[in-house]
Parts: C-alpha cells; sequence; structure tokens
C-alpha cells in the first residue's frame, strides 16, 4: 500500500524531474543543461532555408557535405539577423566548432570581431569583403555561367525573343542579364535577337513572378530566363510551352518538358572541397571567387544542372561547351571586349578587359539587345576595333 507520505515524496520527484527536463530543453538556461556537441562544422543562415531563397540553396550544399563525409557533424542555425550574428557565431565557437560557414555578406563584421577572439577557430564568409589570419571569403563569378547559358538561348530561341525575369536591377544582376544576352547575340550574329526584362522588385514571389512570365510570353518570348529562386518561372513555361532556364538550383522537376537547364551555384562542392582542407590542415584563408565548372560537381562553385538532348540537341552543345572549359581554364572572361551600349555604340575594344572591380561597382548600364531600362549610364564611347564581323 502507498502511505501519503510516500505518495508526497514521489510526487516532489516527479516534480523535480520535470522542472530539470525543462531546464534542458530549446530555450532553456544554459546553467540548467549544456547541450552537447558533436558536430564540427556549422553554418549561420539569414533566412528560412525551408524557402526558397539563397539560405535554400546553402542548405542543400550543407546537406551534401553531411551525405559525404556522414561521420563528421553539421550544425546550422536559420533567420539569423544582423544583429544577432555576433552572439550566435560566438556561441558556435565556444561550443568548439572547428569551421563556421557565415552564409550572407551581412554577416562580415560580426566575424571579424568574433574571430578576432577565437584564433583557433575557423570563419568563412560567402561574398565577403575581408579576410583575416582565421577568416576566408568565398564566392562565384555567376556571370560567367549566365554566359554559357546564353549560348544555349541563343541556339534555341526561334521567334528571337528571350524573356529575362530577375528580382531588381543591382549590379549583380545586370551583370548576369548582359552577359547571358552578349552570348546569345553571339551565337546567332546578325539576327534579330533581343533579351527583354522584366523587374519583380523581389527574389521570391511567386505571383511577381508568374505575372512577368506570362507578360514576356505574350510578348511572343519563346525561351524564359529566370534569376529568381522560387520555380514559378519554370511552371509557366512548362504550361505554354516554350523553353526555360532555371536558376539557383536544378528547376527540372518544374518544368520537366521546358527546362534546359538551370544555372546553379554548387555550394557543397565547397563545403566539402574546404573541409577536406580543414581535416588535413591545409586550410587557408583566402579570397575564393570560383569559375565555371567544366562538368556536374566536378571543378566549380558554379554550374549548369544535367539536361537531356530533347532539351539541347548535341549539335547546339558544342560552342557553349567550349566557352565553359575556356574560361575555366584560362583568364578569358566573359565580358571581355568587344562590348557595345544598348544602342549600339563601342565601349570596349576587342580582347581588352574593363579595370579590375569594375564589373562588380560600376556596371549598372545595360549592353546592346537588351530591352529594358538599367539604372546607370554606360562609360563613354571608344574608337577602336569591335566585332570583326559587320552585319
Amino acid at each position: 500500500m502507498i502511505t501519503t507520505k510516500h505518495f508526497i515524496y514521489s510526487l516532489a520527484l516527479l516534480l523535480a524531474s520535470v522542472f530539470v527536463l525543462a531546464g534542458c530543453s530549446e530555450g532553456g538556461s544554459s546553467e540548467s543543461a549544456v547541450e552537447e556537441v558533436t558536430s564540427q562544422v556549422a553554418f549561420i543562415y539569414s533566412e528560412d532555408p525551408d524557402e526558397y531563397n539563397m539560405s535554400r540553396l546553402h542548405e542543400i550544399g550543407r546537406q551534401y557535405l553531411d551525405e559525404q563525409l556522414p561521420d563528421l557533424g553539421t550544425k546550422a542555425v536559420q533567420s539569423v539577423s544582423v544583429d544577432d550574428a555576433e552572439g550566435v557565431l560566438r556561441q558556435l565557437a565556444e561550443e568548439g566548432h572547428k569551421l563556421i560557414f557565415a552564409t550572407s555578406s551581412e554577416y562580415s563584421d560580426a566575424v571579424l570581431k568574433v574571430a578576432a577572439d577565437f584564433p583557433d577557430t575557423k570563419f568563412e564568409v560567402a561574398d565577403g569583403a575581408e579576410t583575416a589570419d582565421n577568416v576566408a571569403a568565398y564566392s562565384g563569378r555567376m556571370y560567367q555561367a549566365f554566359y554559357v547559358a546564353g549560348g544555349y538561348t541563343g541556339e534555341m530561341t526561334v521567334s528571337g525573343i528571350i524573356g529575362f525575369i530577375a528580382p531588381e536591377p543591382t549590379i549583380e544582376v545586370i551583370r548576369n542579364i548582359n552577359a547571358i544576352t552578349a552570348a546569345s547575340l553571339l551565337i546567332r550574329t546578325c539576327e534579330d535577337i533581343s533579351v527583354h526584362v522584366r523587374f519583380t522588385g523581389a527574389w521570391n514571389d511567386p505571383e511577381a513572378d508568374r505575372a512577368a512570365a506570362l507578360e514576356l510570353v505574350d510578348l511572343g518570348a519563346d525561351v524564359l530566363v529566370q534569376h529568381t529562386y522560387n520555380p514559378e518561372v519554370q511552371k509557366v513555361a512548362e504550361e505554354k510551352g516554350v523553353r526555360s532556364v532555371g536558376y539557383g538550383f536544378d528547376m527540372r522537376e518544374f518544368g520537366p518538358s521546358a527546362n534546359m537547364t538551370s544555372i546553379i551555384w554548387q555550394w557543397g562542392w565547397y563545403y566539402l572541397r574546404r573541409v577536406n582542407d580543414l581535416l588535413e590542415d591545409e586550410w587557408e584563408a583566402k579570397a575564393y571567387d570560383g569559375k565555371v565548372s567544366t562538368k556536374n560537381f566536378g571543378r566549380g562553385i558554379i554550374d549548369m544542372a544535367p539536361y537531356d538532348y530533347d532539351q539541347i540537341p548535341h549539335i547546339m552543345e558544342a560552342p557553349p561547351l567550349k566557352w565553359r572549359i575556356t574560361w575555366n581554364e584560362t583568364n578569358k572572361d566573359a565580358l571581355d571586349g568587344p562590348l557595345y551600349s544598348q544602342a549600339g555604340d563601342l565601349l570596349l575594344e576587342k580582347n581588352k578587359k574593363f579595370p579590375k572591380g569594375y564589373l562588380y561597382t560600376d556596371m549598372d548600364w545595360f549592353v546592346q539587345g537588351v530591352i529594358g531600362a538599367a539604372p546607370g549610364a554606360p562609360p563613354p564611347t571608344v574608337d577602336g576595333r569591335g566585332s570583326d564581323i559587320r552585319c
């Protein structure tokens, strides 16, 4: 028989255990319980990776890293604001993580501050502006991949109208639009080819993307290219029977008969490479600006998603594949001269380059072939050697 005294004692024990468990739950005081950390590598995201955004692309990369190194152990913290970044980074370093990837350039200041206090911890910042003894930066020359994709869009358009759905007229976006336009015109020299741009005002707005894509199809576009994260453009292309190019990750499932390929970030390739450097004690604090890979998950942080030859016939693959190998193996740049303004004026002579950094700080204007408004004005015209072909 259970006595009243025994019952009260048992109840007290039960309540005490409940309070202890509550202290161990998420959000509990660190004084009550300390979570055992088994991961060696950590990631912080500025957004919720379950939505269509850049954090989702980094999360795909983290999952790839987990698949390749299942014994490594990784941890991700999502929706970290700039104001909270320093505290989150400091906590991850105190937990003993050996390498921390901060996946937004907005975290640069917080990383540099925390890294100074944890010299034995390695940090990397996506699109970071500065490096330090234990801080690296990483990104990729995405416009090179857009140029390669322009070989396909130029080949595959019949109407001569290519539609481009973009979020906003930033230098990054304008640079990529210029690259795909220059390639499309090169592959169809002396033909009436144009790239019509629609800005949606957001990186992930399905309704705005759909409206822009439908407007472009009504205009006559038979190839749609997106520079936004959600797959709505691919769905429109599938519905309307036009071809399409996705962005960020492989979007074939959303347009199985429309999607030619997608221009993708291979963060997983880079993360695996850097973690292996760490494990082999070869990690260096450097700024990495990746080129276009010559093969899927091969040697680049940016790439083209796999495609089949119903979308891109063999005969049409050759020029873009040649460009792809050229830019991976040499210093040739997709936006070397000759380049012309929207008005047709020569801005950069054949085989000439813009000053270092110009493409990242000053290209806020459109090249010949783009139909749309850019916020900036092109540089002064030049006299010299332009295209060798006169139409």
